[in-house]
């Protein structure tokens, strides 16, 4: 039976969600949800958020997306396309969700696999270059929201979608 594939994000109110190949905020409460959301699943993910997540986590797979064959990631099978990345996740022995974790061209090109979204909404705009797919409410429907949140000024929400 092929696992599910889900999202999970933290996305700022203008859309962005990276700045110079790191996040724009520190939240640590965002962080934590991250860690036990994706506890025992699969992350696919791009170099960048390889890199600024500085290996591969521990309690979950890892696959890293990259087009550069000479590229190896710590503790991470490499794949060279989303398809493949798919492939890969889905025949690795953890029992969890594959879930996409981004950057944006990852989450563009995973987004329509999705069958869930996990998305902490940061009530502000931030400066970036990396953004969320801008249609993506088009495709889900809010299912729940866990809580609000705030931490040094920055207020948050926690909420769940689903196709």
């Amino acid at each position: 039976m092929a696992k599910p594939i889900q999202c999970i994000v933290a996305v700022a109110r203008n859309g962005v969600i990276g700045a110079a190949g790191r996040l724009p905020w520190h939240l640590p409460e965002d962080l934590a949800w991250f860690l036990d959301a994706t506890r025992g699943g699969i992350m696919i993910e791009g170099p960048a958020c390889y890199a600024e997540l500085g290996k591969a986590l521990e309690g979950r797979g890892t696959v890293v997306v990259s087009r550069d064959p000479a590229k190896t990631f710590a503790g991470a099978e490499r794949a060279a396309d989303l398809t493949e990345a798919v492939r890969v996740a889905q025949a690795m022995p953890w029992s969890g969700p594959v879930w996409i974790t981004g950057g944006e061209r990852i989450y563009a090109e995973g987004l329509p696999l999705c069958s869930k979204l996990l998305i902490t909404r940061i009530h502000r705009d931030y400066e970036g270059d990396r953004r969320f797919p801008a249609d993506w409410q088009s495709h889900f429907a809010r299912r729940t929201w866990s809580k609000d949140g705030e931490h040094e000024g920055v207020k948050y929400t926690f909420e769940v979608w689903e196709r």
